[in-house]
């Protein structure tokens, strides 16, 4: 085996030990919550989601975080499933079956809503983390505003940045050029021989 091949085993079974521990402390808050009265419906979601917030891994794994957890309380409920199954086998067949049936499907439910905790952790940390859309205002203005803290860093003299800015305040300056052109009539002649000489004086 060579020296990869060793750090990707290692990293494979540290990932894996720390999904089983996120998983426990999912557990352990599902189990807690359970016994309240009406969030105790919903205590999977609430124990995984809980367990995906506090995972520190790089790449979101919430939903793997919640099935991990609802697999682990699953595991942990056999016990009580198979006390349910021998009382149900002492009083009939269709009783066992019945019994068997629930606890597929509450298998199912607890692995499913603990998927979907962790799911839904994930999203509201990565809305948390991402940066807040800035003002529409504020678009204008950014470039300008990089220019002035390059020049007061040192990092441009005054004639570039003045050749800069002029550049900058040049294009905001300019049309649209998406818009579409109107054809210049005779209304616009005395506006353009208005304008000629002011440009001249500038």
């Amino acid at each position: 085996m060579t020296t990869a091949e060793a750090r990707r085993d290692r990293s494979t079974v540290a990932r894996l030990s720390d999904l089983a521990a996120r998983a426990g402390v999912g557990a352990g808050v599902t189990v807690l919550v359970s016994v309240l009265p009406v969030v105790g419906l919903v205590a999977p979601a609430v124990g995984a989601g809980v367990a995906s917030w506090t995972d520190e891994a790089e790449a979101p794994r919430g939903p793997r975080i919640g099935a991990a957890t609802g697999a682990l309380v699953a595991l942990l409920s056999l016990p009580l499933t198979f006390l349910a199954v021998w009382v149900a086998a002492a009083v009939s067949p269709a009783a066992t079956v019945g019994v068997l049936a629930l606890t597929l499907v509450g298998a199912a439910y607890v692995v499913g809503s603990g998927a979907l905790g962790g799911y839904l952790a994930d999203r509201i940390a990565a809305e948390r983390a991402s940066p807040r859309a800035a003002p529409a205002g504020d678009d204008a203005t950014a470039p300008v505003e990089r220019l002035k803290h390059r020049y007061v860093e040192g990092e441009l003299t005054d004639a570039e940045f003045e050749r800069r800015l002029d550049r900058l305040l040049a294009a905001d300056r300019e049309p649209d050029r998406t818009a579409p052109r109107r054809r210049p009539d005779a209304s616009d002649r005395s506006e353009y021989s208005d304008s000629f000489p002011r440009e001249r004086e500038r």
